[in-house]
């Protein structure tokens, strides 16, 4: 299946971006409540998927967190180290009829949906750059 490229909120280039729907460890919660938010592919975040934390709170993720001390630290490409918040939650992808159980990060500054590699190793994608696609077979 074909996704188009769209610009993420944290840049003016288009960039692979996936339709997904967040949801916590019991699937009482979800974001967004109906349909898709955009999701940007990061090969160079290592975690499976970060969200702003205005959505892990309404997520009510801190039902399902982890403590302090089994959360990884972040580190930006430029050095800087983030401290995460990391939760149990869900990850579909209604077009392709995928869903998987993860580990939800945040931090305070975050803008975007991040997917990252993590969550990218369930799948079999091709980034089509001259055409602006993102392929999952």
């Amino acid at each position: 299946m074909k996704f188009l490229y769209k610009k993420p909120k944290i840049s003016e280039v288009e960039a692979p971006i996936l339709p997904i729907q967040i949801f916590d460890d019991t699937r009482t919660h979800s974001y967004p409540n109906q349909a898709t938010t955009d999701a940007l592919v990061d090969t160079g975040y290592d975690g499976f998927i970060m969200i702003p934390i205005k959505i892990f709170d309404a997520l009510n993720l801190i039902s399902s967190e982890l403590p302090q001390d089994q959360v990884s630290m972040a580190e930006t490409i430029v050095g800087e180290h983030l401290e995460l918040r990391t939760a149990l939650g869900y990850v579909e992808i209604p077009k392709l009829k995928i869903s998987l159980s993860l580990e939800i990060d945040t931090y305070s500054n975050c803008v975007e949906i991040l997917l990252g590699r993590q969550f990218l190793e369930y799948l079999v994608i091709t980034l089509d750059g001259q055409q602006k696609e993102l392929i999952i077979e």
